[in-house]
């Protein structure tokens, strides 16, 4: 399925990935080996004959591609015209969708077995409708991989004190702040069951080990 469809809402992600693409990318960011490697331990041993995984958010592909490599079917959605196209050119491979997610998912129920959600959540109105949609579009068993930044305590303080105008920023897309265990339980709410929740930094040293930058779960859904 393709969607031609423009949303008002995909401005600020064509500026993104139109004009600021080299530095958005996951592939220039410090936190990708470590979800590449949460990804791998995961699929590994998922791997059939037929896998379909779903990318939430791809941008420009880079995750679907790395999903493709682990043997799955895959489908990469985003609400940005300008990161669609990008996927498009490079990944020939996969079907990418032009999607708003404010919308309901384009799919039938219980058409994927691997949910990809990386770095999404954290800029919807309200994340616990597409934790939904995607609980609709999964499989019995299957498994949702999901990150998000890290917001704990010690490192609210520091922006409190240090950078809170910068952090909280109007124009900046970041609309949602998860903690490990408010985002389990949204998971939990939504009928998750969480099988693995961990932290990763983003190759910053003794920075990683003191305030890590991202939240990594693994939650199924089991019936």
């Amino acid at each position: 399925m393709r969607m031609n469809k423009e949303y008002r809402g995909d401005n600020i992600y064509n500026d993104f990935w139109g004009k600021r693409e080299n530095t958005y990318s996951a592939e220039k960011l410090g936190y990708t080996p470590y979800f590449l490697e949460f990804m791998g331990m995961w699929l590994k041993n998922r791997r059939k004959s037929e896998n379909h995984a779903l990318d939430v958010g791809c941008g420009n592909g880079y995750f679907s591609s790395k999903l493709l490599s682990f043997g799955c079917t895959v489908t990469g959605i985003d609400i940005s015209s300008e990161a669609i196209k990008i996927a498009r050119s490079r990944y020939k491979n996969i079907n990418f969708v032009l999607h708003n997610l404010e919308d309901s998912l384009p799919f039938k129920n219980s058409t994927f077995d691997t949910v990809w959600c990386s770095e999404v959540l954290e800029h919807l109105f309200s994340p616990k409708f597409v934790l939904e949609e995607i609980y609709r579009v999964l499989k019995p068993n299957g498994i949702l991989l999901c990150t998000v930044p890290y917001h704990g305590m010690l490192k609210n303080l520091g922006i409190a004190l240090f950078a809170f105008e910068r952090h909280y920023n109007p124009i900046y897309p970041h609309i949602r702040f998860f903690t490990g265990r408010s985002l389990k339980a949204l998971l939990d709410h939504v009928g998750f069951t969480v099988e693995q929740a961990r932290h990763c930094g983003s190759g910053l040293g003794l920075r990683d080990l003191l305030v890590p930058t991202n939240i990594l779960m693994a939650a199924n859904k089991k019936l």
